[in-house]
């Protein structure tokens, strides 16, 4: 399974999520008296986005946990490699 390509579509997804809260934000900010259903839908956004927020930095936690699992390996990999070219000569 491709980890890394995996994390990079969600946050693809959460920067379009961004930016649609964003242009929403710049509307709201735009109107005049703006009116109670408007108020609680900014402070939703303002939550999602403090949501995004903390699933970004999962995300980045999770993205160098797989990067540090692939460098294992592949360290793991060369040694095999050289255990196995030592035993050949």
């Amino acid at each position: 399974m491709d980890h890394l390509g995996v994390l990079q579509k969600k946050i693809v997804s959460l920067r379009a999520e961004i930016a649609e809260i964003h242009e929403l934000n710049q509307q709201y900010r735009q109107r005049k008296g703006n009116g109670t259903a408007d108020q609680v839908a900014h402070g939703q956004r303002h939550e999602r986005l403090q949501e995004i927020q903390k699933e970004l930095g999962r995300l980045a936690a999770l993205g160098r946990s797989v990067v540090s699992i692939s460098e294992v390996r592949e360290q793991n990999h060369v040694r095999l490699q050289q255990i196995k070219d030592k035993r050949a000569s």
